[in-house]
């Protein structure tokens, strides 16, 4: 979804604290929050009214002038203020925890950390929390047995010439008969991965039911 950053307000607060439960001091510099001084920086943007029932926040990650890493969360509610607590509440759960320690070298119980090699180099893979929203309450949601493998397949195919890499997979059941996927790479779509994700034998509900997961790849210098 494309949205003019001038019709958006800047989270700096929220941001900075938190950082601050992190322990982190912050700065600040024109909305980009700056952890302990460090070369990298954080800025969100919320659309209260990116469509009339949903808000959008648009979380942006500073590593260099080159490199910015672009997350986005939706969020529902009666009010502006419902809808980012909603989505704020799921970037923390799926991207913060995979930002601080890749990013920021702050270990976390909430990030499995690693060490891939692929095509003769050596990444450190920092894999986030599966965030699963399941509308059934009556059934447990059981993810594909072969996810983590197709998951890491799919990295493993990608042309990888940097640094950073980032990943964000997404899939949803929506009523039983339909599905979607997405999988984004460095901000850009996946056309061939989400396909090839969207395949895997995903469980059959009639209910609504998505998951998310977000990953950072970074090289380990020789």
């Amino acid at each position: 979804m494309i949205i003019e950053k001038r019709r958006a307000e800047l989270t700096t607060e929220l941001l900075v604290e938190l950082f601050k439960t992190e322990g982190f001091e912050t700065e600040m510099y024109e909305g980009w929050v700056i952890p302990n001084g460090n070369d990298y920086a954080m800025k969100g943007y919320w659309y209260a009214e990116a469509t009339e029932t949903t808000g959008q926040l648009t979380i942006e990650i500073f590593i260099n002038s080159e490199m910015i890493m672009v997350e986005s969360f939706s969020g529902q509610g009666e009010s502006s203020k419902i809808r980012l607590q909603q989505a704020f509440s799921s970037f923390v759960h799926h991207d913060f925890s995979v930002l601080l320690e890749a990013v920021w070298d702050k270990e976390t119980q909430a990030v499995s950390k690693e060490e891939w090699e692929i095509k003769g180099e050596r990444y450190y893979a920092y894999l986030g929390t599966k965030g699963i929203i399941n509308y059934d309450k009556s059934k447990q949601l059981t993810l594909p047995k072969s996810y983590d493998e197709r998951l890491k397949k799919l990295i493993e195919d990608e042309d990888l010439n940097q640094e950073f890499h980032w990943f964000t997979f997404f899939y949803a059941n929506l009523n039983g008969l339909d599905n979607y996927a997405e999988v984004l790479k460095d901000n850009q779509k996946l056309i061939g991965s989400a396909e090839s994700f969207k395949k895997l034998n995903w469980q059959r509900s009639n209910s609504y039911y998505a998951v998310r997961q977000f990953v950072i790849l970074k090289k380990i210098e020789a």
